[in-house]
């Protein structure tokens, strides 16, 4: 059968020397079975008879991968915003481009399908994204194969704090919701999103039953800021002309100010994460809430080693960002899971794997349907060739690899905008 032909048959069989399901051992010389995109059958590649098969020989078979918080809009910034400098540097030079460009409807769509593009070829089916412009991007989101769950951004402190209702009534925004699109409401952060504004959020988000995200302790001055209303962060806010004196100090922690405005619970997805005592983890842990680590943006910054380690002692579900191409080189999850095995050696690569799957897939309310490979489930999978000279095992030896994923599909079918080829 023909490659066109096999693409397009509604009941079809994959199989490659290996699949790795994820919540199960890999299983060599395996197949897929696939019918009107749904997988149907998972396990050893024989007793598939009368079906078309599709043989991608010596290819090891994944979930698609689960890019638990990024900004596709910022893809223009790719190689612009210096992160050498620290967070609030980098801050500064990224909201003076947003200033310039970040209006330009047409530059922002065309960033999006540029990210689209990257992360499909990268293998990411699935994406936690969030935006300041979200009936533009998610225009861009409901025209693409990828699985996407969009996040309007608001910010509301200061001066800004009359962008509320507006932003607000973006971000809740249904005229693209589908399948494949589904929405929710990021207060930007604790420095900037005022208490008031962060309990208005949470409400909004509750009264529709939407999905809640925030960036949250991703430096360590937002403690000084939140506790005290001092620090490089308020400096921040004088210098762009938002503060003002009614800019309440909440006297607290960020975890613990998100918490008491009602934002932690299991459908939040927590971004960064990267400064936690332990009592913040216990806290996240009891609420349910999700924490997207993006690890090489922690490295560009500098900052302390991420808190992964006690998160995930003490049962919280972290996942994999990568954040945006303003502060990483690409948007690929692989590429974080990679640099994660390089970093830590003695993590288990079943692990390292299932946090840029199957845990994203939770973090998105999509585990359901992708971050595994189970029946029932959609075909989403991503193909990347087994290197003969490397591990053994199926998921070291992708680890290991710098190969680039050969094929990606989105329930069955070719990803529309995917870059990668099957050879």
């Amino acid at each position: 059968m023909s490659a066109v032909r096999w693409d397009k048959a509604r009941h079809v069989v994959v199989r490659a020397r290996h699949v790795v399901p994820v919540d199960s051992p890999p299983i060599e010389n395996a197949a897929i079975e696939i019918r009107d995109g749904i997988i149907t059958c998972v396990g050893p590649a024989t007793g598939h008879t009368n079906l078309p098969v599709r043989d991608l020989g010596d290819m090891v078979l994944l979930p698609g991968f689960v890019n638990a918080h990024t900004h596709l809009e910022l893809s223009y910034l790719a190689g612009r915003v210096p992160t050498g400098e620290g967070f609030v540097p980098w801050l500064e030079r990224l909201v003076s481009f947003l200033k310039i460009w970040g209006d330009v409807w047409p530059l922002i769509s065309e960033a999006t399908r540029e990210g689209v593009s990257e992360s499909l070829a990268a293998g990411v089916t699935t994406v936690a994204d969030v935006t300041r412009r979200p009936i533009v991007v998610r225009r861009v989101l409901c025209d693409k194969s990828l699985r996407a769950l969009s996040f309007g951004e608001v910010v509301a402190a200061g001066r800004l704090r009359s962008e509320l209702t507006t932003r607000l009534e973006a971000a809740v925004d249904t005229s693209c919701v589908s399948e494949r699109l589904r929405i929710g409401i990021t207060p930007h952060s604790p420095y900037a999103v005022e208490p008031d504004a962060l309990r208005t959020c949470t409400a909004w988000a509750r009264e529709r039953a939407l999905p809640l995200c925030i960036h949250l302790a991703e430096t360590p001055d937002e403690d000084e800021f939140t506790v005290h209303g001092t620090g490089p962060l308020r400096g921040f806010l004088e210098r762009e002309g938002v503060w003002d004196d009614a800019v309440p100090c909440a006297g607290r922690g960020p975890v613990e100010l998100v918490a008491e405005c009602g934002l932690l619970g299991p459908n939040t997805i927590l971004a960064h994460g990267n400064y936690l005592s332990n009592a913040d983890i216990e806290t996240i842990a009891r609420s349910g809430a999700h924490v997207a680590w993006c690890p090489r943006t922690n490295r560009a910054f500098g900052h302390a080693p991420h808190p992964f380690r006690r998160l995930l002692a003490a049962g919280v579900n972290v996942c994999i960002g990568t954040d945006s191409l303003a502060s990483n080189p690409s948007l690929s999850v692989l590429d974080e899971l990679r640099f994660v095995r390089r970093e830590h050696p003695d993590l288990p690569p079943e692990l390292i794997l299932a946090m840029g799957t199957l845990h994203g897939a939770k973090a998105t309310g999509w585990a359901d349907c992708v971050g595994s490979l189970r029946p029932g489930k959609d075909a989403d999978w991503v193909a990347v060739r087994y290197n003969s000279s490397g591990p053994a095992d199926p998921i070291e030896n992708v680890l290991a690899s710098t190969a680039r994923p050969a094929a990606v599909y989105v329930r069955g079918r070719r990803a529309s905008s995917s870059r990668a080829r099957l050879t």
